[in-house]
């Protein structure tokens, strides 16, 4: 047998071929590699080798190079060549032009992904521009999706003056706790003009099923922040705003800066003895429990503050105290009764079914929702009041021009306890039928003077906002934050009926597997395909 001979011939024919291939590869590369990434080593490398590899193909085959370059083998190759990287720039260039753009198209026949005419007119005062920051993990990416396709929205809306930027807090904590943000929150901020977050404008974006409301009051508040001021009545030993512990207010108060609004102190018995006035930019006024009753210079205060717009915010508790605050027939009692229709009664409210350990915790049973507040469900997210106080609203015979109604019940099976006396000293109670008050009561209730614009929301409790259960009870919160909002007249600015966006589920894909896909899709099979056509060209030129 003849032994075969095993060396490798290496001839010029080979060395051009194998520069010819190495050409048009590192070319692909370099051409796909700067479109999706821009200049960068592994582009200038792959530039490089290109280079290299067209001089060595050019030297060790001038003739299959020249004939490459100008025969009919080239016509086809070069418009196939130059076919396939067009189609993948124009593919490219489409992708980054939607992504940068943020282009959309509603092809519902509901129009779910269209905003309201109120939210684009909002829009349109927009002149500064606003970053939406949202938080998402790898765990959350179904969650990003539904909130893209809704924020993608108000980019669009605005030529892009509103960003959405997404941060994944495992992979960024310390940003994440720069913000104190968790998985799935989002905030909402001016950008300054390094293109960083003012984090002086910085507020949470609340969540709900009302996205297009709750996005849109967001940006509304980041339009009027540092404009409307809240104050905080602390005379008569009233519960303290700054409070951090569990009876305190500093929760709410805290979340009232979050919203954009300033908060301030107000000591109203010095302003009823110098005869002065409530701020001029008060937005609203909170006596949250004040323990003693109000004096006639106080009540003069209050009254001209009314009388030129202003909004009060009254939580009065049942009290065992000596001429306590808002007491029945008192005279701060009978001014609301005769100027706003509305009052609280020495009566405190038992619930043996709409209660919690005690008949005495009593739970919202029912609620009157459409002019303070329509985010309040009783029956979803309930409000629980501790040793609550009976509202009464006179519905009849309101004063002219005053709008007035009841916000929150108690089932029909409370009852107002009147023996306030006995409730303090031994803490029983006991329905007495013809003493007593039959239910269904008042908890809360509003009043409105048209003429003035003046506003009294009044409620009999003010454990709901303390630090121990605003964040406990959902609706408490809902509640209380819908309230300030009606007193200060932030619902005027945009009312509408809010839009739900929802998708489809799916199965949601990370961005690594998101980027390959797209990557192969883009690149890498028309890249193939024209690997492929060099390779079948260079075997039909050695035939």
């Amino acid at each position: 047998m003849r032994q075969q001979n095993s060396d490798v011939v290496i001839t010029r024919q080979r060395v051009g071929q194998i520069g010819s291939y190495a050409f048009g590869l590192a070319l692909l590369i370099g051409v796909l590699g700067l479109v999706w990434t821009g200049w960068s080593t592994p582009v200038i490398i792959a530039f490089l080798v290109a280079a290299v590899g067209l001089a060595t193909w050019a030297t060790f085959t001038p003739r299959d190079f020249a004939a490459f370059i100008t025969g009919r083998q080239a016509r086809y190759g070069t418009i196939a060549f130059f076919s396939v990287i067009l189609l993948s720039g124009i593919v490219a260039m489409t992708y980054l032009l939607v992504r940068e753009r943020a282009l959309t198209f509603d092809l519902t026949m509901s129009e779910e992904f269209t905003l309201s005419p109120e939210t684009k007119d909002m829009l349109r005062r927009v002149t500064r521009p606003v970053q939406i920051t949202g938080f998402y993990s790898s765990q959350n990416l179904l969650l990003r999706a539904i909130d893209d396709q809704f924020f993608r929205l108000y980019e669009t809306e605005t030529n892009g003056l509103i960003r959405r930027v997404y941060i994944d807090p495992d992979e960024a904590p310390a940003v994440a706790a720069s913000f104190g943000a968790t998985d799935g929150s989002v905030y909402i901020s001016y950008v300054n003009d390094d293109g960083s977050v003012d984090t002086a404008t910085l507020a949470r974006v609340p969540r709900s099923d009302s996205q297009e409301r709750d996005m849109t009051e967001a940006i509304l508040r980041l339009q009027i922040a540092g404009t409307v001021t809240v104050y905080f009545d602390t005379s008569h030993s009233a519960r303290d705003p700054l409070d951090t512990s569990p009876e305190g207010l500093s929760g709410i108060h805290a979340g009232i800066q979050e919203s954009g609004l300033i908060t301030a102190p107000l000591d109203m018995t010095t302003l009823g003895e110098a005869n002065g006035d409530v701020p001029a930019d008060a937005a609203a006024v909170l006596l949250v429990r004040p323990l003693t009753d109000y004096s006639e210079a106080e009540i003069a205060v209050m009254d001209r503050y009314l009388d030129r717009g202003g909004g009060l915010f009254i939580m009065a508790d049942v009290l065992f105290n000596d001429d306590p605050f808002l007491k029945q027939d008192g005279a701060f009692d009978q001014y609301l009764w005769v100027n706003f229709g509305i009052r609280a009664l020495d009566a405190a409210i038992v619930d043996p079914v709409a209660s919690d350990r005690s008949a005495l915790d009593v739970y919202s049973a029912a609620a009157f929702t459409g002019t303070v507040t329509d985010r309040f469900d009783p029956q979803t997210d309930p409000a629980l009041f501790r040793l609550a106080r009976v509202i009464e609203v006179n519905l009849e015979s309101a004063p002219a021009n005053v709008a007035n109604g009841k916000l929150v019940l108690t089932s029909e099976l409370a009852y107002g306890e009147t023996n306030l006396p006995q409730l303090g000293q031994t803490n029983t109670f006991a329905f007495d039928d013809g003493v007593d008050l039959r239910g269904p009561l008042t908890i809360a209730g509003w009043s409105w003077d048209q003429t003035t614009n003046g506003r009294v929301l009044l409620i009999g409790d003010s454990d709901f906002v303390s630090n121990g259960m605003v964040e406990q009870y959902l609706g408490n919160g809902i509640l209380f934050t819908d309230g300030v909002v009606w007193l200060t007249d932030l619902n005027d600015e945009i009312t509408f009926q809010p839009q739900t966006i929802g998708v489809v589920p799916f199965f949601p894909l990370d961005q690594p597997t998101r980027s390959a896909l797209l990557f192969g899709v883009i690149f890498l099979v028309p890249g193939l395909v024209l690997a492929a056509g060099i390779v079948i060209s260079a075997r039909r030129a050695r035939q």
